[in-house]
């Protein structure tokens, strides 16, 4: 048990990682059907934010049973940053082109 890694919140990342990934390809690509582009980078925003919460939720968890923490979590964490910087900057640049 001493060193086992905690993986019980991988599926809630996988779940928002395809998340991120639909509103990062429906604001570059899809932009210029439906203009909805401020509700998909609010809605982004927000699954960063749950990402970082449980990530630091579960550095909590695997301190007090003495586990080992994921290393994938920590990866997508900051691949949801990523995916939201990157939709914010194509939404800008979008904006000013039009």
């Amino acid at each position: 048990m001493l060193g086992e890694t905690f993986t019980l919140f991988r599926p809630v990342y996988y779940l928002i990682t395809i998340f991120l990934v639909c509103n990062f390809v429906y604001v570059v690509f899809l932009s210029n059907k439906i203009k909805a582009n401020s509700y998909i980078l609010f809605n982004s925003f927000f699954f960063v934010i749950i990402g970082a919460m449980l990530l630091f939720q579960q550095g909590i968890i695997v301190d007090e049973a003495n586990l080992a923490g994921d290393p994938v979590i920590f990866i997508l964490t900051i691949l949801f940053g990523l995916l939201f910087i990157a939709s914010f900057i194509f939404q800008n640049t979008k904006k000013r082109k039009a």
